[in-house]
């Protein structure tokens, strides 16, 4: 943690995971829209989603609930409202409140006949535990792990589709 970090009492968080996912962007754009909506559970028991109205989130302001359970002591829940929607290419989200407050980008690039997805988690803890554990757990690292887990689930999910 740096000492600005830590001045300002919680620490940031800065990390980019991708993956390739076989199937087209614009099934794997809407299969990530059905699962931030609660709709679908394929990302379960990792992280569970539900918008606030029990509907489809498919367009900018949307609002959903995210739990986010890694395989260690720091679960994690926040808010998140969708910023900007871009079909089949992009979705934004902002974390408002909750473990912690930030962005976090969703990017879906064609690839041979597949998709690259790039996920951008830029954001700093809320949570005062996180402040606590993060000299010794390497949270952006248990971030990574969860969405490497859902890359892979999604993929399955989608070849079952």
């Amino acid at each position: 943690m740096s000492e600005k970090e830590q001045r300002s009492g919680m620490p940031k968080f800065d990390v980019t995971d991708e993956a390739v996912i076989d199937s087209q962007p614009v099934k794997v754009y809407n299969a990530f829209l059905n699962e931030l909506s609660g709709i679908t559970q394929w990302w379960m028991p990792h992280l569970q989603c539900k918008s606030r109205d029990g509907k489809l989130i498919d367009c900018e302001g949307g609002i959903f609930d995210a739990t986010i359970h890694p395989h260690s002591i720091l679960k994690a829940k926040v808010c998140c409202k969708i910023t900007k929607i871009v079909e089949a290419k992009s979705i934004t989200v902002e974390y408002i409140s909750g473990d912690f407050l930030g962005t976090g980008e969703y990017n879906f690039e064609p690839f041979d006949e597949r998709t690259k997805i790039k996920f951008r988690f830029k954001v700093r803890s809320n949570n005062p535990l996180a402040y606590i554990v993060s000299p010794f757990m390497d949270i952006a690292k248990g971030h990574s792990d969860v969405m490497q887990h859902g890359f892979k689930s999604c993929n399955a999910y989608l070849e079952q589709c």
